[in-house]
């Protein structure tokens, strides 16, 4: 897994992770998930029930794995989800564990087009424009982007 480190005398204009806000619905779960996991711990450990202890423990099981599942594997992925600009490349990497990191040098970019909080760029070479979803502060990284790239030679036909 490689690590994001600027090559020698490369200076990193923007260094970005996801931002806070995409974890709004995973804390929502998970404050559902533990409220009915424990009111039902609650409801089997009440004074004259008889229930088997093992299936208390499978309930406790059962929230611990939920919470693992619809709350820290989010967590994981949304922090691993970078976006870096420096004053060469664009530096990429997906928010799944077995994620590569992509570099984009900037003489590349072709064009540049910012929708809401994503960005579309336009490489040399690629058919399609390649789109990087939920980029926090898109507008300015936009414009940091647009005045890093090389001016592009005038061509008289």
């Amino acid at each position: 897994m490689g690590l994001f480190r600027p090559g020698r005398g490369e200076v990193v204009r923007a260094d970005l992770t996801a931002p806070l806000h995409t974890l709004t619905f995973p804390v929502l779960e998970l404050i559902l998930i533990t409220g009915l996991c424990w009111m039902g711990i609650g409801w089997l450990d009440q004074p004259g029930q008889v229930i088997d202890i093992q299936l208390r423990n499978g309930v406790v099981l059962l929230w611990a794995l939920l919470v693992l599942w619809r709350f820290v594997l989010p967590l994981l992925r949304a922090r691993r989800r970078r976006f870096m600009l420096t004053d060469r490349r664009i530096i990429v990497r997906a928010g799944t564990f077995t994620s590569r990191v992509d570099s984009i040098p900037l003489r590349d970019i072709r064009a540049i087009q910012r929708r809401r909080n994503a960005i579309s760029l336009a490489i040399l070479g690629h058919e399609r424009p390649l789109y990087f979803p939920d980029v926090p502060r898109a507008k300015k990284v936009t414009a940091m982007i647009e005045s890093s790239l090389p001016p592009t030679p005038v061509r008289y036909w």
